[in-house]
């Protein structure tokens, strides 16, 4: 009998070796196909998120290649205003730079077939953008003739600055060149 009931309990052990191995197997199971799905969601906002990262960085590059693209306009129109200027000095110094106003706002337009500066505002250049040109005294070092920011009154030079300006969004923007113009031909 004895080796009936240890026969029994061997086979009592391993039917329930059998069970416990089959429940094991079936949880394995079950956190296995749980954590495929919780693999298939982190891997959809991934996805989601590169899709929304690329489309702000479009979006993006969008308003920075806009934005660039007014503000070389601009540049533009500043360089413009300079060679202008630059033109109304080799045309006569005395009438066109000398005579004009310090610190004063001057707006270049064209008069018939040449260009003038005026003190009257035409309005806005392709529908968005103004354009000033100013004039300030410049002074000079008497002993060195260096230009400096107090001194001797230099009569045939001009400091020239040229200021093109918008609103974009809501925000005022502008464009300032500056440089130099001197009645080096004397009339």
């Amino acid at each position: 009998m004895e080796v009936i009931w240890v026969l029994s309990q061997a086979a009592t052990t391993k039917v329930g070796y059998k069970m416990t191995k089959k429940i094991e197997i079936n949880q394995r199971k079950l956190l296995i196909s749980g954590f495929g799905l919780v693999e298939i969601i982190i891997v959809g906002a991934i996805i989601a998120l590169g899709f929304m990262a690329i489309i702000s960085f479009l979006i993006f590059s969008r308003g920075v290649t806009f934005e660039m693209g007014r503000r070389t306009e601009a540049t533009s129109l500043a360089e413009e205003g300079m060679e202008v200027v630059r033109q109304l000095r080799d045309d006569g110094w005395a009438a066109n730079i000398a005579s004009k106003a310090v610190g004063t706002n001057y707006y270049l337009v064209i008069s018939g077939s040449s260009w003038t500066l005026s003190g009257a505002n035409p309005g806005v250049i392709n529908n968005l953008y103004t354009r000033t040109v100013q004039f300030a005294t410049v002074y000079r070092n008497a002993t060195t003739d260096d230009i400096e920011p107090t001194g001797v009154e230099d009569p045939d030079t001009r400091e020239v600055t040229v200021r093109v300006s918008w609103q974009e969004v809501g925000r005022s923007k502008e464009v300032v060149l500056t440089t130099y113009s001197t009645n080096f031909l004397d009339n």
